[in-house]
Formats: structure tokens, C-alpha cells, sequence
């Protein structure tokens, strides 16, 4: 049913969720999904800045060059 990269934990969980009613399976599903989406916004966040950074166009990066060129006038 799921696949065989899925952790002994993991498949643990979700042996445990199956047993619960419907409703409660329904809104652990949810949070599941909603935790997964949040990782995937961090990750994509953390390698668009990354890449900012490495092409030297982040804004923070950019603003603290600006402060560092004006504290050195």
C-alpha cells in the first residue's frame, strides 16, 4: 500500500492514524500535507536567497553593503 522507502516509524504512524475515526484521519492528512507544503516554501525561500547570495543581488546583502559604504564616508 505505501512505498518501501517509507521509514518503520513512519509506517508506524500511519498503521496507528488508520485506526483512528475518519474525521481524525482527515485532519492528521491535513497537517501532514500542511507540514510538507511548509518545508517545501522553506526550502525554495532557502535556495532563492542562496542563489542571491551567491550572485550577489540579495537585498540583505545589498543592504548591508550600503551601510558598510556608508559608514566608511
Amino acid at each position: 500500500m505505501y512505498f518501501s522507502i517509507m521509514t518503520a516509524l513512519l509506517e508506524k504512524a500511519f498503521e496507528r492514524v488508520s485506526a483512528l475515526p475518519k474525521k481524525e484521519q482527515e485532519a492528521i492528512g491535513e497537517l501532514i500535507l500542511e507540514e510538507i507544503a511548509d518545508i517545501h516554501a522553506y526550502d525554495a525561500l532557502h535556495d532563492r536567497a542562496h542563489s542571491e547570495i551567491a550572485a550577489g543581488q540579495s537585498s540583505t546583502l545589498t543592504a548591508y553593503r550600503a551601510r558598510r559604504k556608508r559608514k566608511a564616508k
